[in-house]
């Protein structure tokens, strides 16, 4: 659910809902893909250093918002399309690396159909 969504539900039911929707905490526990089509905190758990990709974000999906977050003390390599992230540097980037230990979080938008802009950053290396 977008938060576009969220605020359709929470108007059709009359109240302020929309700003306490939390959203759905997926495990992936090996080696995968993140999903574009829907907003959510993405919890990597494999035993050993997972291989993930990320697709660029498409026209349907801009203004997601996606969490990674270590679950395991293995460093996680996210590989993104295109070189699509953002991160305030110069030049978009592709490999999103979390640190060795559990907790560390990267939050991404999906600001046009190609890129993803990092909101939040808690100790992943971006490349």
């Amino acid at each position: 659910m977008n938060g576009n969504e969220a605020g359709q539900i929470a108007a059709a039911l009359g109240s302020g809902l929309a700003g306490n929707l939390a959203p759905e905490v997926i495990t992936i526990p090996g080696d995968g893909a993140i999903p574009v089509t829907k907003d959510g905190v993405y919890y990597l758990t494999k035993g050993s250093a997972a291989a993930i990709t990320l697709a660029v974000p498409g026209a349907g999906n801009i203004g997601r918002k996606i969490t990674i977050t270590g679950g395991s003390d293995f460093a996680h390599v996210v590989t993104a399309a295109s070189t699509s992230v953002h991160d305030g540097t110069t030049g978009g980037h592709g490999t999103l690396t979390s640190p060795a230990f559990q907790g560390g979080s990267l939050t991404l938008r999906a600001v046009t159909a190609a890129k993803w802009n990092v909101e939040a950053n808690n100790l992943w290396v971006i490349t």
